[in-house]
Order: C-alpha cells, then structure tokens, then sequence
C-alpha cells in the first residue's frame, strides 16, 4: 500500500536547516520508525526521539505557551553552532531573532497553535509544492520542489535577521549617544524592532540618507506629527510655510517628510519643534 507523505513547511524547513549543519546527508522519508535502525541516523518529527513532538506530552514548550515541532527542537540544538560556522556577528541575538520571528511561528503552525499567528506568517509557500489533484507529479517529486524554494527562502532570510540584528545595534547605540532629540544615520536602516529598547527617551526623530538621494526624516514619537500647515497636498505652500526650500514631499500621514540636504533635514526637525507664538 502507497503511503502519501503530506510536504508541510516543518519537514521542509527542518530539512534545509540540516542540510547547512550535515553539508552531506542523505535524506530518507518514510511515515515511521517502527522496526527500523536509527544507528548513524538523525530522525525528526517521527519516532518519538529528541527531535520529535508527537509524544503524549509532545517536547517541551517556550515560555510564551508555544509547543516545539521539529525546527524548533533542531534550532534550539543546532541554531547556534550553526551561526558560528557562517561566521555571524551577535550569535547569541541572531540566534534569539530568528527564533521569536520565524522559527517558532513554524513551530505554531505546525502544531495548530493558530492563536499565536496574528499577523505574523510562517513559509507557507511550502504547502503549495503539494501535487495537485489535476497534475502528474509524485509527493517525492513536489517535495524537491519545496526544498529548492525553501533554500533560496532560508538563505534570504538568514541574510535578513543578520542584518537587522547589526542595524538594531548601530541604531540603539547611536541613539543612546545623542544629546539631540534627532539622531543622524549615513544610510537607511531598519529601525521598527530598535524602539522598544531605547534608553534615551528623549529622541523623536530619526533622519536617513535614503537611496532616493535625499533625506527622510522620521518621527518615532507616537504622541507628535509633523504640523499640519505643512501636511498637504501642495508642495510649493508647505515650503513656503516651512521656509525649507529643498522640502520634497511630506507623507499624508504626517510621520515622514523628505529634503534634498541634510542642513535642511535638521532645520525641518527644529521647524516642526517650535512652539507658535500666539
């Protein structure tokens, strides 16, 4: 009797993740262990070892109430050891944001813990590799074809955490150091995940060298806007108000403005700070 082996995101991922760890594995997928040998064999999500979470009890849980799947019992083995063998910067924190933004909403999915997956998104793309019920192809077949989109999925990613995690670093020290209530940064950065780690709570402004040869001036303070005399949809009054002649747009939403220079990125932020004489 053919057995149907269901492609889901926590055999893939786990897979992929293996195959940066074993850079020569040979994978064998079967439904069960029963009356196999494990010697010289690593074996998830079946066979009730140390990376499966079908037991009783399934295989421990994070703090946050989220049951381990198998990448989530591999990368808490491996996940570091990994990092170091691609030489990342901040192990420990790479380690700890892959986790809290992908790794364990894998875990969530995989053991239909749905209210943990509010607007967060695990790979799903995986599921998609199913054959069809319309097509010719074999589970094997729709199973490779998972993995070569995982792969290019892992690496992007893996890229990903490791540049937010230095730009989070940069962004909090820089931060932490300025007397002003703007902090100044040489190219764009992402900064979301940064501003809820602050010390300086002083700061309400972040101004960037974009890639659109300008600068973006930010407002990180939830409680203030840019004013609205220059929050329209008229370019040429809002710099004739603001006096910033380079002024190239201001958002709608009065959280971002753009100059062509840097002196008048600053002198925008000190514009917005003035206080109306009455």
């Amino acid at each position: 009797m053919k057995v149907f082996k269901y492609i889901n995101v926590d055999d893939v991922i786990s897979t992929i993740f293996l195959s940066k760890i074993f850079k020569e594995i040979n994978l064998i997928r079967v439904p069960s262990m029963n009356n196999r040998s494990v010697n010289n064999k690593l074996v998830f999500d079946i066979g009730l070892g140390e990376f499966d979470h079908h037991q009783k009890n399934r295989n421990g849980k994070r703090e946050n109430g989220i049951y381990y799947s198998s990448i989530g019992l591999l990368w808490k083995k491996y996940g570091k050891k990994y990092l170091k063998n691609i030489n990342a910067k901040n192990i420990n924190k790479v380690y700890e944001y892959m986790d809290k933004e992908l790794i364990q909403y894998i875990d969530a999915t995989d053991n239909m813990q749905m209210e943990y997956l509010k607007s967060k998104t695990s790979p799903d793309f995986v599921k998609l590799c199913n054959p069809e019920w319309n097509e010719n192809v074999t589970e094997e077949e729709g199973f490779v074809r998972a993995l070569k989109l995982a792969d290019e999925f892992w690496n992007i990613y893996i890229k990903h955490a490791i540049a937010e995690v230095e730009a989070i670093e940069i962004i909090i020290k820089k931060i932490n150091e300025t007397k002003e209530n703007y902090a100044i940064f040489d190219k764009e950065l992402p900064y979301r995940k940064a501003m809820d780690l602050l010390e300086n709570k002083n700061i309400k402004y972040l101004i960037f060298k974009s890639k659109r040869e300008c600068y973006d001036i930010r407002i990180i303070d939830k409680e203030i806007e840019f004013k609205k005399e220059i929050v329209i949809n008229d370019i040429k009054q809002a710099r004739k108000l603001s006096k910033i002649n380079d002024l190239l747009y201001v958002d709608t939403n009065g959280k971002l403005c753009c100059t062509e220079t840097l002196d008048s990125a600053i002198n925008l932020v000190k514009y917005n700070d003035k206080k109306e004489i009455d």
